[in-house]
């Protein structure tokens, strides 16, 4: 019985120890569960991770892309001048290069030279008929010479020289009327010789065959083209400019045209053409860039992307990773850091440079907006902001 206390004894202080150790437990749950509870209530909310940067004052240099077309300095369709004939031969084919005056197409011209051969049987039927009345003039002449000097010797009586001299008048009109015919008659010929040479289609100008739209064989129609010349040792290039860039746009001003098929390649000039009339349809108006296409790297029809430079001025832009596109439209928004939460901000793009974009409105200089982590975000949402990289290193020791 004696040894039994110090057992009962050494139970209760492990008891006791298990009761401290619970407590103590619980407590520390309990104060764990009280900081969070402060820290939630003290945050609010979950902060979103961003980085963030701030909108700028700075020179720029305003752009405008546009998507144009490339068309030959002279584009016209050769065109034949006599209808209802066969087209016997069309001698070039696309890609030829044609001078001026060189035979494109031939036609069947059988019938205009038998009526050629006809008008010059009757010319020369109208010259006979001219040398045999002014034959009959000159006798007719000799004769009334005679009679009037027989006159004054009063040789004949005056009726017979009246009569005399009106024969002579009438030799005279029958003469005139034969050189009259001669005249008719050369003009038939040379109307004849001028639709004979229409029967030989040329070049009107000089160019490069693009397209050709018929075969030997066909009628001729003017309604038809026979083929499509371009001289393209100039180009144009022709684009479109809306009503609210129209302001900024205007002759002399440089231009850079790039297309798809030389990539590295970059074609300078200067704006050519402004047409001040608007298109009703588009709401738009054309303007023309002229260039010399003497190496022949322009195409007539390639899709050209036109820059102009609009000249300098002092703009709000903020980083082209700052806007986000709305979905299914064509508007354009940012993120704002106020008070350590996301604004959302309707802005209004202009042109832009390297890696900024022009803000028209919506944003201010010096506003901190988000550039990357918005993927997510929400109006209104807690940030968490990180500055950007260019904004650390203007920090100090940021260089470090």
């Amino acid at each position: 019985m004696e040894n039994r206390e110090p057992k009962t004894g050494k139970l209760g202080l492990v008891l006791a120890a298990v009761a401290i150790a619970a407590f103590v437990a619980f407590t520390g749950v309990n104060v764990y569960k009280a900081r969070t509870l402060k820290m939630t209530s003290e945050e609010g909310e979950k902060r979103v991770p961003v980085t963030a940067t701030r909108a700028r004052r700075q020179s720029f240099e305003r752009i405008l892309d546009l998507t144009g077309e490339i068309r030959p300095w002279n584009d016209l369709v050769v065109l034949p001048k006599i209808p209802g004939q066969v087209i016997e031969a069309i001698l070039p084919h696309k890609g030829d290069r044609l001078k001026k005056g060189d035979l494109v197409a031939v036609l069947d011209d059988r019938a205009v030279r038998a009526r050629i051969a006809e008008a010059e049987a009757g010319l020369e039927a109208a010259r006979a008929g001219f040398h045999q009345a002014e034959a009959g003039l000159k006798v007719l002449e000799k004769d009334r010479m005679r009679l009037e000097a027989l006159y004054g010797e009063k040789a004949v009586a005056r009726q017979r020289l009246d009569h005399l001299v009106g024969q002579v008048e009438a030799a005279e009109d029958a003469r005139r009327l034969a050189q009259a015919r001669i005249g008719q008659a050369e003009a038939v010929v040379r109307q004849l010789r001028i639709a004979l040479d229409d029967h030989r289609v040329v070049a009107p100008e000089d160019g490069t065959v693009i397209a050709r739209y018929l075969d030997p064989g066909a009628i001729s129609t003017p309604a038809t083209p026979i083929l499509r010349l371009a001289d393209e040792t100039r180009m144009k290039i022709v684009t479109f400019v809306t009503e609210k860039d129209f302001p900024f746009v205007a002759l002399g001003m440089a231009a850079e045209i790039r297309v798809d098929a030389y990539p590295d390649r970059v074609f300078a000039d200067r704006v050519a053409i402004v047409n001040p009339a608007f298109s009703p349809a588009t709401r738009s108006n054309d303007i023309e860039i002229h260039m010399d296409n003497a190496e022949g790297y322009l195409r007539t029809g390639m899709f050209a992307r036109v820059r102009l430079y609009l000249g300098k001025k002092q703009v709000t832009a903020v980083d082209r990773e700052a806007l986000i596109r709305m979905p299914g439209t064509g508007s354009d928004f940012l993120f704002e850091v106020v008070d350590g939460r996301a604004v959302l901000r309707n802005v209004q793009k202009g042109g832009s440079f390297d890696r900024f974009v022009e803000i028209l409105d919506g944003i201010v200089p010096g506003a901190e907006v988000v550039v990357s982590g918005h993927g997510t975000l929400r109006d209104g949402d807690a940030l968490l902001v990180a500055p950007s990289a260019e904004e650390a290193a203007k920090s100090p020791g940021g260089g470090q």
